[in-house]
């Protein structure tokens, strides 16, 4: 399947360059403190998290870069695990996707398209890095904790994924044509394993009005690496996730805390696919490490 887009190049790259959205820009520092004591990742900010330094970063949309949005940023470490914290402000809790709904007409239901609030915080693992999917410049890979509000979230769990940005045909790769400019594929894959959840069979008789397509359950393998819960308060998000510096695994990102590391994150407010908020690239700094 082909998609398209029309796209302004020199002036989106021009958006990027004053915003410094691109991956040379290193401006936001976020530090991650060591800590003896692990948080408890249950989406309540415990006193623990007084010893992280919080990191105020601004995400925009994607395409076009509008609706500015606060995120605030919190780390610490012990010595072989990350945990993070995000807090970023939604007006209205979405924590079911693509539920399905009675139709009392057709006394059946149907399944429409609903969008979970999501989270993600990704990491480069080869290539260019950059918060540009979409861009014939560069190609990379990057290693993706895709926090799902109405899915792995009611039992803690966060999507260990990747994605694939490239200017050639790759397996499971999405065709996009920008505008005349070239081609760019994209895979969204998750890691190997099993998920934190399925898809329910429509439910043969009425069960309520509004029924959850999920079903939650224990993931195994790859997909068992990221552990994360999001809590929803007086209009806004508190999510805390955490994973080993080194799983073990090849679809990982190695996090070494003797260096810097590169991130970024993004933002799905109930919205879908490209309509997503994403922030410039972020440097990950370990402080105060044991070793």
């Amino acid at each position: 399947m082909k998609y398209f887009f029309v796209i302004m190049s020199g002036l989106l790259l021009c958006f990027y360059s004053d915003y410094g959205w691109s991956a040379t820009s290193t401006s936001l520092v976020w530090e991650s403190s060591y800590t003896k004591t692990s948080p408890t990742v249950d989406g309540k900010m415990d006193k623990i998290w007084e010893q992280a330094r919080p990191l105020t970063v601004v995400v925009r949309e994607a395409m076009g870069g509008d609706n500015p949005t606060e995120v605030v940023l919190r780390a610490l470490h012990t010595d072989d695990t990350l945990y993070v914290l995000a807090q970023w402000p939604d007006d209205t809790k979405n924590d079911m996707r693509d539920p399905y709904i009675w139709n009392e007409a057709k006394k059946d239901y149907d399944r429409p398209s609903k969008p979970d609030d999501q989270f993600s915080l990704e990491f480069p693992m080869t290539g260019e890095f950059d918060i540009r999917m979409l861009t014939i410049v560069h190609e990379y890979t990057a290693d993706v904790w895709h926090w799902k509000a109405g899915r792995g979230n009611p039992v803690g769990w966060v999507d260990d994924k990747r994605h694939i940005i490239s200017r050639k045909p790759i397996k499971n790769g999405v065709e996009y044509s920008m505008g005349g400019h070239g081609n760019v594929y994209i895979a969204r894959l998750m890691d190997e394993g099993t998920s934190s959840y399925s898809l329910k069979p429509k439910p043969s008789s009425f069960e309520g009005n509004v029924v959850d397509s999920f079903e939650q359950r224990q993931p195994a393998g790859s997909l068992a690496d990221v552990q994360g819960r999001g809590l929803y308060e007086g209009k806004h998000w508190t999510l805390e996730m955490s994973r080993k510096f080194n799983t073990g695994h090849d679809d990982d990102a190695l996090i070494d805390p003797t260096k810097e590391n590169f991130c970024a994150i993004a933002v799905l407010n109930d919205e879908l696919y490209w309509d997503h908020s994403v922030s410039p690239i972020i440097t990950l700094r370990f402080t105060g490490n044991s070793k």
